[in-house]
């Protein structure tokens, strides 16, 4: 299974509707629509940004003013290593690991399966 170390940007048409699906109007920061989790970070520190993890849906995602980012953050990996084990998959993999934030999520996903035993 494939764990993305990036996210999809938007610019949102009512920075008062930030939910997923809220309303867009275009593209948001990043080289064409995309930004690597590192500047995701970045981001989210410069521009005071509210971090949101999805429960049902499972992503995370982040908006400061219009800009809005959805990624895989920390409790979006742990979910989805969690579901690769419950379900027998034979492993994961990080696109692009070096998109990383100083490794916290590449380290995050091996401790956890050093620590379950995978």
């Amino acid at each position: 299974m494939g764990l993305p170390m990036y996210g999809r940007t938007w610019k949102l048409k009512d920075p008062n509707q930030n939910g997923i699906a809220a309303p867009a109007n275009g593209t948001g920061p990043g080289y064409l629509r995309v930004m690597k989790y590192s500047d995701i970070v970045d981001f989210n520190l410069a521009n005071n940004a509210s971090v949101v993890f999805d429960e049902e849906t499972v992503p995370t995602y982040s908006y400061a003013g219009t800009d809005w980012i959805g990624y895989d953050g920390m409790e979006s990996i742990s979910n989805k290593v969690n579901f690769a084990r419950a379900n027998g998959l034979g492993g994961y993999f990080f696109w692009a690991v070096g998109f990383d934030k100083n490794w916290t999520i590449s380290e995050a996903g091996s401790l956890h399966n050093i620590f379950q035993g995978w």
